[in-house]
Parts: C-alpha cells; structure tokens; sequence
C-alpha cells in the first residue's frame, strides 16, 4: 500500500529516524526482504558484537574505495516493535545543514538478509541519498506517516464528522470544534451521572424517557418506581378478565338471537327441524341477517303447516310451580288438572 508522508521542518536534523519499517520491505527491482522481532534482535546484536559507531556516508562512497566523509554516526539501534528499528545518530554540522534544508531527504540501508526466507539479519552500513533503492522508504525528516492516500483519509473523517454532527443534533456546516465541545459535554455528563451513581446508589433509578412513560416526576424513587410498573401488570390482568367476560356475553347474546329466530321461523312454518339441523341453526348463529333474509323471508307455512312444527315441549313446564300448586289447592284444583289443562306462570 502506498504511504503518504507529511514533512515538517525540524530544528537542525532529527536525533533519531527509522531506518526499517516492521514487516515486509519493498526492494525496486528484487524481492522484498522482511523484518520481525527476530531480525531486530539480530541487527541489534550484530552492531553490540562489532562494538564501532556505524558510518553513514554520501552515496555509498564507502563502498567505492574512494574518499568517503562521514554525515553522521549511529550510537545505536532500537527496537520499537511495529515501529520497526530505529536508529540514534550524531549528524555532523554539513548533514545536518543539508539535511534540514531538506537538500537530502532519503537515505539507503545496506544490509544482509537470509536465502531461506528474505529475513534482515545484519546492516553495514547507511548513506545519505536521495535515490534510495527501498520503495515507500520514510524520510529522515518525516514528522508523520499515513498509510493511505491523502484523499481517501479526508474522506472518511468528513464522513465521520457528518455522522457526529448528526447524532449530537448539530447543523450541517458546524465546524470541528463545535463537533469536539458536544462529545466534550457528553463526557462531562457521563462523568457527572457516574459519580452521582456511585455516591448515591439510588439516585438514579430510571431514565427519564421511563418516567416519563409512568407519569412520574424525575424525583421518584425506586419504590414508586417498581409500584407503578408492578400495577401495569395488574391494569393487563384486569383488562384481560374483562375481554373474556365481554366476549362471554357476545357469545350468549349470539345463542339468544339464534333462538328467537328458530322458535319464530317454525312456529310461522318457515322452516323445518330438519333443514335446522342441517344448516338453519348454524346459520342464525352466525350471520343472523342471512338466516332472515333466508328463511324469514318466506312466506308463512311455506315449509310446514303453521301448528305442526313438531317444537318440543319444554319438560320445565311439565313441573307445577309450587306458588301455583299452593293457589290451585285453595280452589280445588289439583296438581293432574294443572298438568292436564296447563298453567299460566304469573
């Protein structure tokens, strides 16, 4: 991936500067090496076992057998883990001139690595350059480095503060500072709430959208708040009883109907026992308007003659009521004459 590096005029050349990035090195033109905690640990006891400051040169000129000045002189190297390694410089005065007029910006490690598996395992020495030979190499005097494209990080932090203005309720063009004073606030607030928690437990026993939804005052505490809750369970149960009642009496009321307009339909000869027990009755239970538009409909004895419906006596008649009987006894009357001739209930 290609890096983007923001440089930034030092005060004289830096004291430090990564000489290898963590991972895999990209080499222009050759393979790509790699550099791990194992390979640092080398390098770094390569340069302890030669016990010598490391030259940096100018373009190489060390391995030229020509004259070759020094810019500077490593002290040592660090291991920063995913960093990578680093390294501790004295620059002499014309580097560090040079340097910080950004008149040389790279520099070019020249190191051994291991046929098995491409892994650094020493360094020679480095020079100044600025043709280095390692691609995505950071310069000396990069302050910062990014991973991507310039433009694909603007991007996604435009994208990340549109969605922070939006959940903080803030207008489109407000600027990254009001974005940082709400998520500030919010901090402060949750700061506020917890402190509040811990030093009085039960201070807060429901969000105010919660209490709200009760009716109660933000000042309500937990034993009202658990009562109101325990009474919605009761309002269900209360509410649940009287559906099952409602429901009974629409279904006698429905019985009820049914029976008037059967008892009407056969004692006006409109239908018959028969055809009620095949499909009348169910359906004056179930949609008494068609059952009158139906069967009430017809005209009288249409079905059966009026008076031969064959309804059945009500075998509850057949018992003389006491109040009656007490009556009848008085004028002589008894209880066979009462059955024979019928009785009138007052």
């Amino acid at each position: 991936m290609k890096a983007f590096f923001v440089l930034k005029q030092l005060d004289g050349a830096p004291g430090t500067f990564q000489v290898l990035p963590f991972g895999q090195i990209d080499i222009e033109g050759e393979p790509p090496a790699f550099l791990d905690a194992e390979s640092m640990d080398s390098i770094i006891a390569y340069f302890e076992r030669r016990g010598n400051r490391m030259v940096i040169d100018y373009e190489h000129q060390t391995l030229k057998d020509v004259q070759a000045p020094a810019s500077g002189w490593i002290t040592r190297f660090i291991n920063k883990a995913e960093e990578g390694l680093w390294a501790v410089v004295e620059w002499t005065d014309r580097a560090k001139t040079y340097i910080a007029n950004k008149e040389y910006l790279y520099f070019s490690p020249v190191f051994w690595v291991r046929a098995k598996d491409r892994q650094v395992v020493a360094i020679k020495n480095i020079a100044l350059t600025n043709d280095p030979k390692l691609n995505h190499l950071r310069p000396i005097i990069a302050k910062l480095a990014w991973s991507n494209e310039p433009e694909t990080i603007k991007k996604g932090e435009d994208v990340m503060l549109k969605k922070l203005k939006k959940m903080f309720k803030l207008a489109e063009d407000a600027g990254e500072e009001k974005v940082v004073e709400a998520v500030e606030a919010l901090v402060a607030k949750n700061t506020d709430l917890e402190k509040a928690a811990k030093d009085k437990p039960d201070l807060v026993v429901a969000c105010k959208g919660v209490l709200d939804a009760l009716r109660l005052g933000e000042d309500a505490d937990e034993t009202t708040v658990i009562a109101a809750i325990s009474s919605l369970g009761k309002t269900d149960d209360v509410a649940k009883e009287l559906s099952l009642q409602v429901a009974k009496l629409s279904k006698e009321l429905s019985e009820m109907k049914q029976n008037d307009l059967v008892e009407l339909a056969l004692k006006q000869g409109k239908t018959s026992p028969d055809e009620l027990e095949k499909w009348g009755s169910e359906l004056a239970l179930r949609d008494p308007k068609q059952f009158e538009m139906i069967v009430l409909s017809r005209p009288a004895g249409s079905v059966i003659p009026i008076g031969q419906a064959g309804i059945k006596k009500d075998d509850t008649k057949e018992t003389v009521d006491d109040s009656v009987l007490t009556v009848a006894k008085m004028m002589g009357v008894t209880a066979d004459d009462i059955k024979q001739y019928g009785q009138t209930n007052l």
